[in-house]
């Protein structure tokens, strides 16, 4: 008979569930030669548009200088214009590498949905159905938004009390890493959860149940994209290791109603 009270059957994962999610992300991407097409599609992506956006900042650079000092120049005035289109190039890069890298997750969002599906097949031997391009780029959008909103706000209150008072940094640079890491798994998560149609209340919700897996999942990822340009390279194995923890989060919570239901009552 069910009994509504099974305080002993585990309903969440615990702390090291996010060590074996990250380690299963990275093996299953490298192991996987099936999804190494698909792995390198958020690397070519932002190389193509950090290409098409630096051409076009180093054009507007040349066209924006000759309309400010005009085509007859003497001496002062063609080091005047390159000075002004050497400084338009600087500020036209910076701006171009950080479009390209915040434009190059949604529109890889197909191809990480892809490993996430191919994930969860692997371990259960079926998948929920992909959602179309659109919806999975506006769940991206939404995802990598409120992510900035929390994650972001967070960072500027850390960065305000260590600039106003320096020995606090020996607190706020490990919490720093913990909320860029609430980043990434929030980020991470979205594939898997969103072909599931889970809202964002249920999110929050899942978050909260597997916290310490959340956490250690994310805290990893964060330390390793410290080294420059190792971002775009470990989306797929995180988006991998997100879809091993919604799975494991599954079986939990699957194995939690199948005590319930043999005790008596």
């Amino acid at each position: 008979m069910r009994q509504t009270h099974a305080a002993n059957a585990p309903d969440k994962m615990g702390l090291f569930s996010g060590l074996e999610a990250f380690g299963r992300g990275i093996g299953f991407v490298v192991g996987t030669p099936r999804v190494w097409g698909y792995a390198l599609v958020p690397a070519i992506v932002f190389l193509l548009l950090l290409g098409v956006l630096v051409s076009l900042a180093i054009w507007g650079s040349f066209h924006l200088s000759t309309s400010l000092f005009g085509e007859d120049l003497g001496t002062w005035g063609q080091i005047g214009w390159w000075s002004l289109t050497i400084l338009f190039w600087l500020v036209g890069f910076v701006v171009a590498l950080l479009l390209a890298l915040s434009l190059a997750q949604p529109l890889s969002g197909f191809a990480l949905e892809s490993i996430s599906h191919a994930q969860e097949i692997a371990l259960t031997g079926y998948a929920a159905p992909k959602t179309s391009f659109l919806a999975n780029l506006l769940s991206t959008a939404k995802a990598v938004l409120i992510a900035l909103l929390v994650g972001g706000t967070l960072l500027t209150v850390l960065f305000l009390i260590s600039f106003f008072f320096p020995p606090a940094a020996i607190v706020t640079v490990p919490l720093k890493l913990i909320v860029c890491g609430w980043m990434l798994a929030w980020d991470f998560i979205d594939y898997p959860l969103a072909m599931r149609g889970v809202g964002l209340e249920a999110r929050f919700a899942w978050v909260g149940r597997n916290f310490g897996a959340f956490t250690l999942f994310g805290f990893l990822w964060a330390v390793v994209i410290i080294v420059p340009g190792m971002v775009l390279l470990v989306l797929p194995m995180g988006v991998a290791g997100a879809t091993h923890l919604v799975v494991a989060d599954e079986e939990a919570r699957k194995e939690r109603r199948d005590v319930v239901d043999v005790l008596p009552a």
